[in-house]
């Protein structure tokens, strides 16, 4: 059994949980949030960085790493396009959302003047718009980690005041990432309260 310790208000612990969750993986969840203890953690992973996994004698840490591991060891489903060239696409666009999503994001959900910081997100919401009104899925036409890495922001984004109505590409994208079973199955209790 896999050992998942995952911070249920984190969008990098909400990633791995898809990933588990579209595996259908048997895991033991170890819940720490910010100000909980992490004496636990840290005998098995000494910069305390969440998600952290334990499988069996190996323990990985950083949410990309952590998925790309179980998208291999754990082969089905795919979680990965077929093609190397896709694959390579595909972990660029991990990439950029970690640099770019995901930091917009975080800035806004801390800011105390929130203008400027939802300006910069609606600017690049409209930009993932225009970009998905040609894409299925975010890389090609099959569902694949770069899909789960934008998921967790997305499901976010109502709770921080973010209105995407007018943005139909987005919402229609929003809604194929969002009815899949296993990302039901990903939500901590926190996360089902975003939206309740």
């Amino acid at each position: 059994m896999i050992k998942l310790y995952s911070n249920p208000t984190c969008p990098d612990s909400h990633r791995t949980r898809i990933v588990l969750a579209e595996k259908e993986l048997p895991i033991d969840i170890v819940e720490l949030e910010a100000d909980s203890s992490k004496a636990e953690l840290l005998e098995v992973n000494p910069y305390g960085n969440l998600p952290t996994i334990v499988d069996r004698d190996t323990v990985l840490f950083e949410p990309s790493v952590v998925n790309e591991y179980l998208d291999e060891r754990y082969p089905h489903p795919p979680l990965k396009p077929g093609s190397p060239a896709e694959r390579a696409q595909m972990r660029l666009s991990v990439l950029r959302i970690e640099h770019e999503l995901y930091p917009l994001y975080a800035n806004l959900a801390s800011a105390s003047k929130r203008a400027e910081p939802m300006k910069k997100l609606r600017k690049y919401l409209e930009t993932i718009d225009n970009y998905l009104a040609r894409q299925t899925y975010f890389v090609s036409e099959v569902y694949t980690l770069a899909d789960i890495s934008m998921a967790p922001i997305l499901w976010r984004l109502s709770s921080q005041g973010v209105d995407t109505s007018k943005w139909p590409h987005l919402e229609a994208y929003m809604d194929r990432l969002f009815e899949r079973p296993a990302f039901e199955r990903s939500l901590s209790e926190h996360e089902q309260m975003l939206h309740d």
